[in-house]
């Protein structure tokens, strides 16, 4: 889903202060994890489109989630349905309750719109912003002595493993697909690919756990500290 990959574009949405965009995403999910109302989801959609026409971002960047999660948000939906609820509608005769089919809508509006918010923030911000981002908005727990700089430094080799584990996985499973399929047993098979990804994500980690003893103790992460225009826009 081109997850955290920056496309590259010269929009304001591009040229705003990594971390206007940071504390601007903390916000709306502040609001959406105390205030799930429709409204709420309305608003984050909004913004989200906005943003998306503002960073003139291709067409060709959006999701295509696999088919799996497609029908498994579709069989959730029915199962939603299933379970009936007030308000009631009358169809052919039959009393239909919409309470649990109305939930879960909400439930993935608001999932939905935390990545759609995310896959932006990734789109338009270079990876190497980020740190600098997250370490200015975590400064007010340096006064209570927590460890800012690790916490950030975690963060960071997080975000910049999430694209290394999609080609991971995407490689993996490209291989599974072109192997013979000598055998029939689903579960077998299940199996197999599950071991050949934890291989290919113990390897990783060992890399990148080399790489890091070789680095050295973690440093202070500083950026630019410039504001623009942008950033109000952006705000």
């Amino acid at each position: 889903m081109n997850f955290l990959r920056y496309v590259d574009g010269s929009s304001v949405v591009h040229r705003a202060n990594a971390r206007t965009k940071v504390l601007a995403l903390t916000a709306l999910v502040f609001m959406l994890s105390f205030d799930p109302t429709w409204s709420s989801v309305a608003i984050i959609w909004t913004s989200i489109l906005i943003t998306f026409v503002l960073a003139r971002l291709p067409i060709g960047v959006r999701p295509r989630p696999p088919k799996l999660l497609v029908w498994s948000i579709g069989l959730s939906l029915l199962l939603g349905l299933a379970a009936g609820g007030e308000p009631n509608v009358e169809v052919g005769g039959f009393m239909i309750g919409l309470d649990g089919l109305i939930l879960e809508l909400r439930f993935f509006s608001v999932t939905l719109g935390l990545l759609a918010l995310s896959l932006l923030l990734g789109w338009t911000t270079a990876m190497a912003d980020l740190p600098a981002a997250a370490s200015w908005l975590l400064t007010p727990l340096r006064k209570l002595r927590l460890p800012v700089d690790d916490v950030v430094a975690g963060l960071t080799l997080g975000v910049r493993a999430l694209p290394l584990m999609a080609d991971e996985l995407a490689t993996t499973s490209t291989l599974w697909r072109l192997r013979p399929k000598n055998q029939r047993n689903v579960v077998v098979e299940m199996v197999d690919f599950a071991a050949t990804a934890t291989t290919s994500a113990v390897r990783r980690a060992t890399e990148l756990g080399e790489t890091l003893a070789n680095r050295g103790p973690v440093v202070p992460v500083t950026g630019r500290s410039s504001w623009s225009l942008a950033d109000v826009v952006v705000a």
